[in-house]
């Protein structure tokens, strides 16, 4: 038989495993499912649950030991074009699997100082299943890549990965393991699908909004898929790009693809891209550890240690899901709260661009100080991006203007009686979580007319670009109160800090404003239909902003919406989450050289 002939049947064969892979895969995590309690099964029905999982997992370590041997046996065949070399990482999790099963086996008094046989196949079996979602994660990174790879609409690759992220979270809370048994109830029972898709939605699109109190509803299985969408949903669409570009190791990019590192990312190369998502993970990961840390000594009762990460990683993440029932209510006068938290929030909201920037101006300054020390010469001064210098001044003069009219509207509110003191910490954090955080330090209900309105002004504006904030982002903003003053001084083009802003750019920010005023007002106008409470139109229209810019807080309407309403605020969250991104996205398309240019006509403006 020719070597052409072999390589042609061992090509086909190694498409063959692929295929049985993902079969085996899909079986292994259904079964998985149910034997975590998706169903109530008896014991018989346990131990073959739990059979097929040692099956399915024999299955795919034997089918990627033969992959492995095919794909070396291809890799050393003499050839025109060599093949790639099979990658050993591949067999990490097997290796780890069989070398856990031959210790089960062997030392079966000994392992893990567990002497129960019962308790050790039971672990063994976890132990199993985690390892399979681990691959399933794997095998859906791999999924993500092919398909960047061969399509051209990168938008609706990024709404696709919401999705696929609510749908798995939703799935996951309807677990009866997720849902906290409650006096009425006898036993565990799954969560009803409206609450486990609005919670999975809320926590993907790090928005806040809850129906049920996350704390008493949710086991602690459930606070932990609700941590890991928080963070997946808060980092997951910054990042997204950024693993589709470093892990396909693609060299020559479509304009799509580059537009959507270039929009997300604030990137001009695949080199930056690499460097702002080591930033990213990096700085994620150190600031919620940190923030976990300072947290700690908030908590009385709770266990301090988790639920300081929960917050720590809420708040980064400018998600607003609280453990307590009653959210931060009455802790504003702790400095946990009014530093640590803040922080975060503040943190998470300003975006990586803009702190990648801060840090290599940093780096850069000190670098200069000592080559200037050294050669005797004067420093050259590393002064910060543009983008960078508008999202700081922004968020100063918001934050500014926020907490004096938050001092100044509720000192009218009669319905409140707090001293001075609680009241400016009260305006110092409430200014900053209704810059999409969604935490609370005080019953929004209870807050004046005119306070309602500067909040929903605050959360419409949002975070920077780039952040773990929603809203129409504050560099937009900036770019509409610039155009508004060159207009007033009767100039063409927008200048700021010596620069001129291209006219594109501003067009496209007075687009999004408009198009998510449309999104807010056709939202409260369908909550009003849909409640038939005139009254309660100003909470209506606070619930749409604050689902619309993924803030969370609310007026306390969101746990008596009816069931369209809650389908509503759903779609309104996720198109909040997504919709300023796919917009710059579809704008960002190559322009089309026009063979002709239509006459102009003047309008009158007013």
């Amino acid at each position: 038989m020719q070597s052409s002939d072999v390589r042609s049947r061992l090509t086909i064969a190694l498409r063959m495993i692929a295929r049985t892979e993902v079969l085996i895969l899909v079986i292994a995590i259904v079964a998985a499912f149910v034997n975590a309690g998706f169903t109530k099964a008896s014991q018989q029905q346990d131990k073959e649950l739990a059979l097929l999982v040692l099956t399915a997992m024999s299955l795919l370590v034997l089918l990627r030991v033969i992959q492995f041997g095919i794909q070396w046996y291809l890799h050393r065949m003499p050839a025109a074009v060599r093949p790639p070399a099979p990658r050993k990482g591949r067999l990490i999790i097997p290796a780890i699997w069989v070398g856990m099963s031959l210790l089960c086996a062997v030392a079966p008094d000994s392992w893990l100082s567990t002497a129960d046989v019962r308790t050790q196949h039971q672990l063994w079996v976890r132990v199993t299943e985690g390892l399979l979602i681990i691959t399933a994660l794997l095998a859906a990174l791999r999924l993500g890549r092919w398909l960047a790879s061969i399509t051209q609409n990168s938008s609706l690759l990024l709404a696709g990965s919401f999705l696929v992220l609510i749908a798995v979270g939703t799935l996951m809370l309807s677990l009866p393991m997720c849902r906290a048994v409650t006096a009425p109830m006898t036993d565990a029972q799954s969560a009803p699908w409206d609450v486990a898709l609005f919670t999975a939605t809320s926590a993907a699109c790090v928005t806040g909004l809850i129906v049920e109190p996350t704390g008493s509803y949710w086991t602690t299985s459930g606070h932990v898929v609700i941590l890991f969408l928080i963070q997946f949903g808060g980092l997951g669409i910054l990042t997204f790009g950024a693993f589709v570009a470093v892990l396909s190791r693609r060299q020559n990019w479509q304009f799509r693809e580059a537009a959507t590192l270039s929009e997300l990312l604030d990137s001009e190369s695949m080199l930056s891209a690499r460097q702002l998502l080591r930033t990213i993970v990096f700085f994620t990961i150190t600031t919620e550890l940190i923030g976990a840390v300072c947290l700690l000594g908030l908590w009385d009762d709770e266990p301090a240690l988790w639920y300081s990460l929960f917050h720590s990683v809420s708040a980064f993440c400018n998600a607003g899901f609280s453990l307590r029932d009653e959210g931060l209510l009455g802790l504003s006068g702790r400095w946990q709260v009014a530093v640590a938290v803040s922080a975060l929030i503040i943190l998470g909201g300003l975006g990586f661009s803009v702190i990648q920037d801060i840090w290599q101006n940093i780096i850069r300054r000190r670098v200069s100080g000592t080559a200037a020390g050294i050669l005797g010469q004067r420093a050259i001064r590393r002064r910060l991006s543009l983008h960078t210098r508008i999202v700081l001044v922004t968020a100063g003069w918001l934050l500014l203007i926020g907490g004096l009219g938050y001092l100044l509207f509720e000192s009218l509110n009669v319905s409140r009686s707090e001293t001075a003191g609680t009241l400016i910490q009260d305006a110092w954090f409430q200014t900053v979580t209704f810059r999409t955080a969604g935490f609370n330090t005080v019953d929004h209900a209870t807050l004046h007319p005119a306070t309602k309105l500067l909040a929903m002004f605050l959360m419409f504006i949002g975070a920077a670009p780039g952040s773990t904030g929603g809203g129409v982002k504050t560099v937009i903003f900036a770019l509409m109160v610039l155009n508004l003053i060159a207009v007033m001084r009767g100039r063409d083009h927008v200048e700021v800090f010596g620069r001129t802003i291209p006219v594109h750019q501003v067009s496209r920010s007075l687009a999004i404003i408009g198009a998510g005023l449309l999104v807010v007002l056709t939202t409260a106008g369908l909550l009003m239909v849909f409640e038939q409470a005139p009254h309660r139109s100003l909470d209506y229209l606070f619930e749409a902003t604050s689902a619309f810019a993924t803030v969370g807080v609310s007026a306390g309407v969101t746990s008596d919406l009816s069931l369209p309403s809650r389908l509503v605020i759903i779609v309104v969250m996720f198109l909040g989450r997504i919709g300023p991104i796919t917009l710059l996205l579809a704008m960002s398309g190559p322009k089309k050289a026009g063979s002709y240019s239509l006459p102009e006509e003047r309008l009158s403006l007013g």
